[in-house]
This record gives structure tokens, C-alpha cells and sequence, in this order.
């Protein structure tokens, strides 16, 4: 029974996108080392942190005479 159903109208399909344009080298290596510096900045890193390693026989002081975290 097709005469109970409307008529469907399905519309032209969208025009195919534009070709990319030629890359920018030089903004995509300053965006690049912008991110970079600003990871290095963000970065915290091992020295930055105090580590207190475990001496080894249950000294106290370190050779240098300085006492350390666990003396």
C-alpha cells in the first residue's frame, strides 16, 4: 500500500570539502616549542624532590660529616 505513505524527498548530497591548504611549517614549530617549554615548566623532576635512601649498615651520618634525613 504505497499510495498511504508520503513522498519522500531525500535532498543532494553536500559538496565535497576543499582540499587542505599548504601546511605552515613555521607555526607548527612554534606552537610545538611553546608546548614544550611550557611541559618544562610544569615539570616538577627528580631534583626537585629530597629522597632519603636507606643507608646501608644503620649509619647515621653521611661520609661528609653531614647529617642526613634519618640521622
Amino acid at each position: 500500500m504505497s499510495f498511504l505513505r508520503p513522498k519522500v524527498t531525500i535532498p543532494p548530497p553536500p559538496p565535497a570539502p576543499e582540499p587542505p591548504a599548504e601546511p605552515d611549517y613555521a607555526r607548527a614549530a612554534a606552537l610545538a616549542e611553546e608546548a614544550t617549554t611550557a611541559e618544562r615548566r610544569r615539570r616538577k623532576g627528580r631534583a626537585s624532590t629530597i629522597v632519603g635512601g636507606g643507608l646501608a649498615g644503620g649509619e647515621t651520618m653521611s661520609p661528609g660529616g653531614k647529617p642526613t634525613l634519618l640521622g
